[in-house]
């Protein structure tokens, strides 16, 4: 929800809903595997430069302050296409667990599903 003031504005990212508040941090060409949540939806802050947002089938060459909605089962990924760590802020809000995580693409050689 978004308010505007004389001022500027007011963005509420969760109002008494259940929510995780993360920042996720990404090394210099690095990236998080493409993935999907089935039980949560997420929203995105960037706060450094460098960064690559995938969502769908939606590529980004995100600046700081932009936002992203990430729905549930949307693929989703983040690379570090800069030479300092990037973060993003991401407010999920639903099932906030790892048990909840469908890669469909893992450089790291994890499992690509959940360990139920």
């Amino acid at each position: 929800m978004i308010v505007e003031k004389p001022w500027g504005k007011v963005t509420t990212y969760a109002l008494n809903q259940p929510c995780s508040v993360r920042v996720i941090s990404i090394e210099p060409g690095q990236e998080t595997s493409e993935h999907y949540h089935q039980l949560r939806d997420e929203t995105w802050v960037v706060l450094d430069p460098g960064l690559l947002i995938q969502v769908g089938n939606r590529e980004v060459e995100a600046h700081p302050g932009e936002e992203f909605v990430v729905s549930a089962e949307e693929p989703h990924r983040i690379q570090n296409k800069g030479t300092t760590r990037g973060r993003v802020l991401e407010v999920a809000y639903g099932y906030t667990t790892e048990d909840d995580t469908f890669r469909l693409q893992d450089d790291y050689g994890r499992p690509l599903d959940p360990d139920w």
